[in-house]
């Protein structure tokens, strides 16, 4: 039999910290599915285009597929891509994507944006054992293969000019990876997020064995450890994170 602790949605609290959670993970698939649709308008490279609407699909899926778990269990996610840090970040993508920068998309969403959801999905995977923490272990091991697909592109990229492509990284990374980090900080930075109902989530994640700053860190794990396995000099990559918004 299910203990209390691992059966979530049997108190009030429980359900309301699911659904904050729930509500954060459609709302970032569906900004993903839009980026990689943004990204395959935005290139020329015939391959490259159907690999984007394939993944766009994939982020689609991922959204009905949340959607559908929680009219399962009675749950009401706010869905809103208006809400401050993934409008930022949708924002972030979109200036990159005008620009043809088709390497730059990919970071940010192959990277980034992945990196995240890989590592955080599996922590709440994990600290669910029901229903809804297998679908999060799905889709953590589904968003993999993003990362992987974006590692052999970006370490040819790397090959052809070091020094641009590092300079790139750089400055995308002061681009996106600030609000990823203001966003899983302690507290707000910026203030409420839009998407959380009532007071921020991270208060009442301890309710289900959760710490933001342990996904955080996690996340932040997987980060470094992408960029490492593309090339970059993680003497340097560290630092980048080091000096992050916390």
């Amino acid at each position: 039999m299910d203990s209390p602790l691992l059966n979530p949605i049997q108190t009030l609290e429980h359900r309301g910290i699911i659904t904050d959670i729930i509500s954060q993970a459609i709302t970032g698939e569906l900004i993903g599915m839009s980026n990689f649709a943004s990204l395959a308008g935005a290139i020329d490279d015939v391959h490259e285009k159907m690999e984007a609407v394939e993944h766009a699909n994939c982020e689609r899926k991922h959204a009905e597929g949340f959607i559908a778990l929680s009219k399962k269990f009675g749950l009401d996610p706010i869905i809103n891509l208006e809400g401050y840090y993934w409008k930022n970040v949708r924002e972030c993508f979109l200036k990159y994507a005008a620009k043809g920068d088709f390497i730059g998309c990919i970071i940010i969403q192959e990277v980034m944006l992945e990196c995240f959801a890989v590592s955080m999905y599996h922590d709440v995977g994990q600290a669910l054992d029901n229903e809804i923490g297998a679908l999060f272990t799905a889709i953590s091991q589904e968003e993999e293969e993003h990362i992987e697909h974006s590692i052999e592109l970006l370490q040819a990229e790397l090959t052809k000019d070091s020094e641009a492509f590092y300079s790139k990284m750089e400055n995308i990374h002061k681009d996106c990876m600030t609000i990823l980090a203001e966003w899983t900080a302690k507290t707000d930075l910026k203030g409420h997020c839009g998407v959380c109902k009532g007071s921020c989530m991270k208060e009442a994640m301890p309710e289900i064995a959760l710490d933001v700053t342990r996904m955080r860190g996690n996340a932040l794990n997987l980060y470094l450890s992408t960029l490492d396995r593309i090339g970059l000099p993680n003497e340097k990559t560290l630092r980048w994170v080091i000096n992050l918004p916390a």
